[in-house]
C-alpha cells in the first residue's frame, strides 16, 4: 500500500472508504463548476421571464384602457412594450399606432404604423401578405384615409384624392377577395375608392370654376391701368400736362370768364374730342343768347 492512501494517525479507514471519499469530493467540485457555468444562463432566463410577464401585464393594461376609450393612456402603456416585448417587437408599435389612430391623431398614427410595417414578418416574395402584415396594413390604410378626410374638410380635394390612393395602395392584396385582411380590409378598400372618386370630382369642379373666372378677372384687373384711369387720377399723361399748363382753349375761356377750376378736356379718343367740341359750341351759343336777352349778371355763368 502506498503512503498517500494511508489513514491519518489515530484513524483507520479502508481502501474502499478512501476511494469513495475522493470520488465524492470530485463530484462536489464538478457540481460547483456546473453551477458557476450555468449561473449566467439562469440569470438570462430569469430576466426573460420577468420581461415576458411584464409584457403580458402591460399589454393587458393597454387593452383595458383602449376598451374604456382612454386612447392616450393606452398609447402610453403600449409604448412601454417597446422595451419588454423582445419576441414580437412590431406589436408594440402596432398597438401604439392603433391607439393613437383611435384618438384622432392620424399623422402620428402613421409614424408608429410605419415602424410596425418594417418590423412585422413578411411573406415570401410572390405570396400574398400574411395575417399579421395585413393587420398592420389595414390600420395603416385607415390612418391614411383619416388624413384624406381631413384634407377634404379643409377644401383640398387634390390632397384628399392622393391620400385615398395611398390608402388603397397600402392595402395591397389584403383587401381583395380571399385576402388575409378580412372583411374590414375589403370594406375599407371600397370606401376609400368611393371617397377618391368624390375627391377627384370636386377637384375637376374647382378647376372648371377657376378657368371660368379667369377671363373676367383679367379685364377687371387691367382696367385700373387704362389711359382713362390715368387721366382721371391725375397721372403724368399728355392730357394732364396740357391741363396744368393752361394751354387748352376751354381752360383758358373758363378761367377768364368765370374762374372755374381747370379740368382735363382733351382725350386721345376722336369720338370723345368731337363730343367735347359740340358741348363747347352749345355752351357758347347758350351764353350768347343769354347776353343778347339781358339775363344774368354779364359774367357768362348761369345762376
Amino acid at each position: 500500500m502506498s503512503l498517500d492512501v494511508l489513514p491519518p494517525p489515530g484513524e483507520f479507514r479502508t481502501t474502499e472508504e478512501i476511494r469513495d471519499a475522493r470520488y465524492a469530493e470530485e463530484l462536489r467540485t464538478k457540481r460547483r463548476r456546473l453551477l458557476l457555468w450555468s449561473l449566467p444562463l439562469m440569470l438570462i432566463a430569469f430576466i426573460a421571464a420577468v420581461k415576458l410577464l411584464s409584457a403580458v401585464a402591460l399589454n393587458m393594461a393597454g387593452s383595458s384602457a383602449y376598451e374604456n376609450a382612454n386612447h392616450n393612456t393606452a398609447a402610453d402603456r403600449f409604448a412601454s412594450l417597446e422595451f419588454f416585448n423582445v419576441i414580437e417587437p412590431w406589436k408594440a408599435h402596432f398597438n401604439q399606432g392603433t391607439a393613437i389612430y383611435a384618438s384622432g391623431q392620424f399623422f402620428r398614427a402613421t409614424q408608429q404604423l410605419d415602424v410596425a410595417l418594417d418590423l412585422v414578418p413578411k411573406a415570401p416574395q410572390g405570396e400574398p401578405p400574411g395575417e399579421d402584415e395585413c393587420s398592420v396594413r389595414t390600420n395603416y390604410s385607415l390612418a391614411l384615409e383619416g388624413l384624406g378626410d381631413e384634407a377634404m374638410a379643409e377644401g383640398d380635394p387634390a390632397m384628399g384624392a392622393a391620400r385615398y390612393a395611398e390608402a388603397q395602395e397600402m392595402l395591397a392584396s389584403c383587401g381583395e377577395s380571399g385576402g388575409n385582411g378580412g372583411e374590414e380590409a375589403q370594406e375599407a378598400e371600397e370606401r376609400q375608392q368611393e371617397s377618391q372618386e368624390q375627391a377627384e370630382e370636386q377637384q375637376e369642379q374647382q378647376e372648371q370654376e377657376g378657368e371660368g373666372e379667369d377671363p373676367t378677372d383679367g379685364p377687371t384687373d387691367g382696367e385700373s391701368e387704362t389711359p382713362t384711369d390715368g387721366e382721371s387720377s391725375g397721372g403724368e399723361t399728355p392730357t394732364d400736362g396740357e391741363s396744368s399748363g393752361g394751354e387748352t382753349p376751354t381752360d383758358g375761356e373758363s378761367s377768364g370768364e368765370g374762374g372755374e377750376s381747370e379740368t382735363p378736356t382733351e382725350s386721345t379718343d376722336p369720338q370723345q374730342e368731337e363730343l367735347e367740341s359740340r358741348n363747347e359750341e352749345a355752351q357758347q351759343s347758350a351764353d350768347a343768347e343769354e347776353q343778347a336777352s339781358g339775363g344774368g349778371d354779364g359774367s357768362g355763368q348761369n345762376w
